[in-house]
């Protein structure tokens, strides 16, 4: 439970200062948190090599005597003297020369810019990497499935990512009915127009505040029978829903304008969870009855559970079948 909270207050520290990153200096939300995880997810940092750091050490130790235009023309020229005396280098200068190299590393500040076509371009380079390493392992284990990656904003600009092997692939189309291209263009516009982002809001801030509450069982929000089956059945309701009407599944709200209005919203708090006491719960219960018995629909109805004729026909033929065999028998 404790690691839990923490976590939780970790997780809203980073949102909180993420928000006022990119209000201070006038970015979005999405374009702010891949910066900030930019350096530890997509760049992969090469190992420090020893002759490097020897070489770029020699390089800064002559450019403090002459002026160096050219690197290139300076190891050319000194190339064999720089093999001899690399050579001789005990492993503890060696050591020195990539601890030299990895405080440099450490302290330098990488400029977050703005370059939609850079990111694409590794990303592009990460997943041709990841489908060679994904075709080599389906064919050495026989392995089947698949993978779909789309970009987080409009602001990004690589293209949807997927891996189908054979058996996936005819799964999709056939147990799906959509072409694999299409579910991932599917995919991507959920995920553009910031529906996922507003329903993983709303679905993380309730199971933080029944995790306070100390309800044991994973709760999925119910847009559909909102007030019965949470509000009544767990005592808490969301606040400051922008919009006219009841709390509602973000992908019926509207457009994109609104899913924006929405999220502005869940990340301001002005729209979250509050839990309700007793006399409020109670009040609550009495006026949603009150609206169910003028005709509104409040509570929504079961669904009632039917019997496929097919099935049926099944059956009886199988008895018929059975009765039959019984008769000849006697």
């Amino acid at each position: 439970m404790a690691r839990t909270t923490t976590l939780h207050a970790l997780r809203g520290a980073y949102a909180q200062e993420a928000r006022d990153i990119a209000q201070t200096h006038g970015r979005s939300l999405k374009w702010t948190r891949v910066q900030l995880l930019m350096g530890q997810n997509l760049r992969d940092r090469r190992r420090i090599n020893s002759w490097n750091a020897f070489i770029r050490a020699k390089l800064r130790e002559a450019a403090t005597e002459v002026i160096v235009s050219n690197s290139r023309n300076l190891l050319a020229q000194n190339k064999d003297d720089l093999l001899v005396a690399y050579k001789n280098l005990t492993p503890a200068q060696q050591e020195a020369y990539n601890a030299e190299v990895q405080v440099a590393r450490d302290t330098k500040v990488v400029i977050a810019c703005s370059n939609p076509k850079a990111v694409s371009h590794t990303v592009s380079a990460a997943f041709a990497n990841m489908d060679r390493e994904w075709t080599a392992l389906c064919a050495q284990t026989g392995l089947e499935g698949f993978y779909i990656a789309v970009r987080g904003t409009v602001e990004d600009l690589s293209e949807p990512k997927v891996f189908f092997t054979q058996k996936a692939e005819n799964f999709v189309r056939t147990v799906l009915d959509i072409e694999p291209r299409r579910l991932a263009l599917c995919l991507e516009s959920w995920v553009v127009s910031g529906l996922a982002s507003a329903s993983a809001l709303i679905q993380e801030e309730l199971d933080y505040l029944l995790m306070k509450k100390k309800v044991s069982t994973n709760v999925k929000m119910n847009y559909t029978n909102y007030e019965h089956q949470i509000v009544e059945r767990y005592g808490v309701m969301l606040t400051g829903w922008p919009f006219s009407g009841a709390v509602r599944n973000p992908s019926k709200i509207g457009g994109q304008a609104e899913v924006e209005k929405l999220l502005d919203a869940l990340n301001s708090e002005t729209c979250k969870w509050v839990r309700l006491t007793d006399e409020e719960l109670r009040a609550r219960v009495i006026h949603n009855k009150e609206r169910q018995a003028r005709g509104e629909t409040v509570y929504q109805p079961h669904r009632t559970r039917t019997i496929k004729a097919s099935t049926t026909h099944v059956r009886t033929s199988s008895v018929c079948s059975a009765t039959s065999a019984d008769s000849n028998s006697d």
